[in-house]
This record gives structure tokens, sequence and C-alpha cells, in this order.
């Protein structure tokens, strides 16, 4: 595992990451920091289903949740 260090840049606070994780110069991140204090980096992605073709992201389960309607109580035990 390797170490980084933060340091300020203006405002900022900049943490920089070594070439081998090959982020792109310009890669846009959600970021998060948990209770512990951990902080991610979730990647940013372009919508999955903009230039999807009609029936490209169907299973042999889809027709389960054709014309099905919920009640409301389909999580109570």
């Amino acid at each position: 595992m390797d170490t980084v260090k933060a340091r300020r840049q203006g405002n900022a606070i900049m943490v920089t990451l070594s070439s081998k994780f090959a982020v792109k110069d310009g890669q846009e991140f959600f970021s998060y920091k948990d209770s512990e204090g951990i902080i991610s980096l979730i990647p940013k992605v372009d919508d999955y289903f903009a230039n999807a073709k009609p029936g490209e992201f169907t299973d042999s389960d889809d027709h389960l949740a054709t014309d099905f309607t919920p009640k409301g109580i389909e999580l109570d035990n």
C-alpha cells in the first residue's frame, strides 16, 4: 500500500495519485468520506443507457416484471 501526502494549493487540499492508477487528466470522481475518515473516490461514468439499442439490456427474467403492480405490502412479513 502506498502512502500519499496532502498539500495545500490555494484554498484546496490536494492529494497526488500515482500514475499506476491510470487516472486520466480531467477525469471526474464522486468523493465520499465515511465515519472512520476513509476517503473513497468513485469514478463518474457516462450514462450506460444513452446509446442503448432496444432489447440490449434485457434478460430472461424481464417477463416477471411485465404488468406487475405493487400492492404496498411486498416487504411485510
